[in-house]
């Protein structure tokens, strides 16, 4: 078990910048709606701007978003203060912050309070995503494996 608590403060502000500075580039080059082949039949680059949650759930509750991002942000303060903490577990933590601050970030600050998605793969037909929302997806992922491997101590 790892006691360096900065290593999800990192991961979160890498993951944080990367959104952002993607999103900012999705924006200024790819108009709303366009779209840019990354990997012919597999990948694209499609900009949309979601005003909901995942897969467009819940459209224009901008503050119910910001409100549930900050629930998350102090709860992995949280978590990481009470408990020992696996790299794993610290990893998955840090995506998951990265991930919350990032959309939250879009939601606050955006003109229309809309998110950025951007990722589009033709192979599985799922929704358009953005970095946030993966970092979301595979902090969880990596918070239950590590919940299998013992990922955590609570502290005395």
């Amino acid at each position: 078990m790892g006691k360096q608590k900065w290593i999800l403060y990192v991961v979160g502000l890498v993951v944080l910048i990367a959104d952002q500075w993607i999103k900012q580039l999705v924006r200024a080059k790819l108009a709303i709606g366009s779209a840019v082949v990354v990997i012919p039949g597999v990948v694209e680059f499609t900009h949309l701007q979601n005003p909901g949650a995942a897969f467009s759930l819940l459209p224009h509750q901008v503050w119910l978003f910001v409100l549930v991002a900050i629930a998350v942000v102090a709860a992995v303060v949280v978590v990481n203060t009470r408990f020992q903490l696996s790299a794993l577990a610290q990893v998955g933590l840090g995506l998951l912050l990265g991930g919350a601050l990032g959309n939250m970030v879009d939601r606050v600050f955006s003109p229309t309070h809309t998110v950025t998605d951007y990722v589009y793969f033709y192979t599985i037909h799922f929704p358009v995503f953005n970095l946030a929302d993966a970092s979301i997806d595979i902090g969880v992922v990596l918070l239950i494996l590590s919940t299998f491997r013992g990922g955590h101590d609570a502290r005395d």
